[in-house]
Parts: structure tokens; C-alpha cells; sequence
């Protein structure tokens, strides 16, 4: 008989709970910095454009530097990249915080710090993902993604509006102050940690072949290649929060706050999906389940773009953030079962890569197809490639439809 897993067994593996509460800890700093770096660009600049610069500056990195991240990941003691990687980016809050607390900040330093900063985390998200196998055991996996989601929808949810009473009580300066900080928690963790968490059987390769290495094994591998498409080609052509300005305004009659309620409330939904994730335990068939939640989410990206009613859209965006978290906690879970080691870092920066290009070249996709069919065609039109995508693998990706792990 299957032992259920709760939250509390994973969380009381010492070494997994201590990381768990730092890397929230941390992730609540880095939401303080970005509403910081938000609040003073444009308080700079005065300028839109400008604002919008430091999104592209932080993707830059994720396109550029993924692959060699993963490499590094499945190169050296994981534990190691991580304090060396939380250290820089401590150095680079520091950094800011001492040109605004001096008046010499300006708007270049922040988009060199912003870029230097999404670098640093193209070396540090490969080991912090393939770190949790490590940490806890195989049936524990589910729930310890489940928990991993669960840290980053907190701070997405406190950490700004933490950021914006910083900002107010003492200033910008003490925001980045704050996030260096933050980043101590994270080092002071892996300084203790008890778990080897060094790659096992890394063969003597260049970079090169290592690179090679990792795209063959996907490439080879049904369920992660299924994966990895279908995530794909979701997120391009469903890239509906880029519009959400759009339909708040446009489509939905609402201002700002309800702007803000929209892009909010997934998040709240992400929250609750994780909780469906950790009271299941460890699901099987999670082929099947993934593609059932992803079909689910495709079909809501046509009813939101139907919507005309704030209430009901209100409702749809927090199920597609429920319905998406389960899926990506899924798809990590069996991204990692399914995969050696040995490769995980690879594998998940080659993951990076697909979700990048899937993300931000979506939003230029969903803005040229809302220009020709306005903007609920444009997601009506996402919505059903979407579907049609995700019908295609669970056609062809027999692996996937029929895993029972």
C-alpha cells in the first residue's frame, strides 16, 4: 500500500527544509529589489520604453547563457556553484545599493546590474533544480516541486507589496540592502547542509560534447522531448498576460487596480494548484495528468478571450494559474525522474532555453496576431493551436500518454 506524502515529511527533511526557507527568504528579497529597480528607472527616465528595457536586459541573459549554465551544473559540486552564485548577486544588490545611497546611480548602471544579475541566475536555476533530487527521496519529488512552486507564488504574492513599504518608509537604497541580505540565507543554508550534492559519474568531456551530450539525450528521450514541445508551443502561442493591459482596459472596461487583480489573482490560482499537488502526494500516471491540466489550460485561454464580465475573467485567470501549476510541478517531477544525474543540469537548461523562447517570443507573436484579428482572436487563435498541440503529443508521444511513474 502507498504511504501518502504530506508537505510536512518533505519539509522536515532537514536539509530540503532549510533550503526551502532560505530560498523563499531570498526570493522575497528579489521582489523588493525588482519593485526598487521598477520604482527608480522610472522615476529616472520618466519614460515607458526605458521601464520595458530592463525586461529585455534580464531575458538576454536566459537566451545567451542557459546551456553553458547547465553545463557548469553537472560539472562541479552544486552546493559550491550556489554560494559562489548567491554571492554575486548579493555583490550586485550591494552594488546598487551603494550608488543610490550615494547619488551616483544611473539609469545604465541599473541595466548593467540587471543584466549581470539574470546571468548569475542562468548559472544558479540549473543546480537549484537538480539539487532537489538529492535532497529528498523519489516518492517525495512531487510534493518537494509542489513546495518549490509554492515558495516563489509566496514571494510573488508578499514580496512586492513588502517592496512598496520599504520604498515608502525608508527609501530605495535600503530595498537593494535588503536583498543583499537575503542572499545570505541561501549561502548560510548550503554552508550547513548536510546531503552530497555533487554530480555522480561526470565523464571527462569538453564543453562541447557536454552541450552535445545533453541535446542528444532529449532528443532520444520521448517523454522529455513531449514535454518540453508541448510547453513550448503553449507558451507561445497562449501568451495572454502580455495582452492583459489590453483586455482590462478594452475588452473588460476596468483601470488599474483591476489590471492589477488580473495579473495578481494566477498567482493566487499557482498557489492553490501547488496545494492540490502536495494533498495528492505522488500521482501516478502523470503523462496522462499533465496532458489533461495543460488541455484544461488551453481551453481556458479561449474562455478568458470570450469573457466580457471582470468577475468571471477573474475567475478563469485564477484556474489557469491553479491548472498551470499543477502542470509544471508535474513536468518537473518527471523531467527529473526521467532523467540521469548526470544530465539534469543540462536538461534543464536546455529547458530554459525552450521556455525563454516560448515566453518572450510569445509576446511578440500575440501582439502581430492581435494587430490583424484584435486581441481576443489573437488568444482565441493561441488557445486552439495550443490544444491542437497538446492532442498531437498525446497522439504521438505514446511514452508520455502511457508512463505510469
Amino acid at each position: 500500500m502507498k504511504t501518502q506524502v504530506t508537505p510536512w515529511q518533505v519539509l522536515k527533511q532537514r536539509d530540503f527544509g532549510l533550503f526551502w526557507l532560505s530560498l523563499l527568504f531570498s526570493a522575497v528579497g528579489s521582489q523588493i529589489s525588482a519593485v526598487a529597480i521598477a520604482w527608480q528607472v522610472y522615476a529616472i527616465t520618466n519614460s515607458p520604453l526605458q521601464l520595458g528595457l530592463t525586461g529585455l536586459f534580464r531575458a538576454l541573459p536566459v537566451l545567451l547563457l542557459s546551456l553553458p549554465g547547465g553545463v557548469l551544473a553537472d560539472r562541479m559540486d552544486r552546493r559550491k556553484l550556489l554560494i559562489i552564485t548567491q554571492g554575486l548577486a548579493a555583490l550586485l544588490s550591494l552594488t546598487l545599493g551603494f550608488l543610490t545611497s550615494t547619488g551616483q546611480i544611473q539609469v545604465w548602471h541599473i541595466y548593467m546590474v540587471t543584466f549581470l544579475s539574470g546571468a548569475v541566475g542562468i548559472f544558479d536555476a540549473p543546480a537549484r533544480t537538480a539539487m532537489i533530487p538529492a535532497l529528498v527521496s523519489a516518492e517525495q519529488l512531487a510534493s518537494a516541486y509542489a513546495l518549490n512552486i509554492t515558495w516563489r507564488q509566496i514571494a510573488t504574492l508578499g514580496g512586492p507589496f513588502i517592496g512598496g513599504l520599504v520604498i515608502s518608509v525608508l527609501g530605495i537604497s535600503p530595498s537593494y540592502y535588503i536583498d543583499a541580505v537575503s542572499f545570505l540565507a541561501v549561502i548560510l543554508c548550503l554552508a550547513f547542509m548536510r546531503r552530497q550534492v555533487k554530480p555522480s559519474g561526470v565523464q571527462k568531456e569538453s564543453p562541447l560534447q557536454s552541450v552535445r551530450a545533453g541535446f542528444h539525450f532529449i532528443r532520444d528521450n520521448s517523454v522529455i522531448l513531449g514535454l518540453m514541445g508541448m510547453d513550448t508551443c503553449v507558451q507561445f502561442f497562449g501568451a495572454y498576460r502580455s495582452m492583459m493591459p489590453a483586455f482590462a482596459r478594452d475588452i473588460l472596461g476596468t483601470g488599474p487596480a483591476g489590471l492589477g487583480a488580473l495579473l495578481g489573482v494566477p498567482a493566487l490560482g499557482a498557489l492553490a494548484g501547488s496545494g492540490v499537488v502536495l494533498a495528492a502526494g505522488n500521482p501516478r500516471s502523470k503523462g496522462r495528468l499533465i496532458i489533461g491540466v495543460t488541455l484544461i489550460y488551453t481551453t481556458g485561454l479561449v474562455c478568458f478571450a470570450l469573457s466580457r464580465s471582470l468577475t468571471l475573467s477573474l475567475v478563469i485567470v485564477f484556474c489557469l494559474g491553479l491548472v498551470d501549476a499543477i502542470g509544471e510541478t508535474l513536468r518537473d517531477t518527471l523531467v527529473q525522474l526521467s532523467t540521469p544525474d548526470v544530465m539534469r543540469g543540462r536538461v534543464k537548461s536546455f529547458d530554459q532555453v525552450f521556455m525563454s523562447a516560448g515566453t518572450y517570443m510569445g509576446h511578440a507573436q500575440m501582439g502581430a496576431a492581435a494587430s490583424l484579428f484584435g486581441v481576443p482572436g489573437a488568444l482565441i487563435l493561441g488557445g486552439c493551436i495550443g490544444s491542437a498541440a497538446v492532442l498531437t503529443v498525446a497522439k504521438f508521444a505514446r511514452g508520455l500518454r502511457e508512463l505510469e511513474t
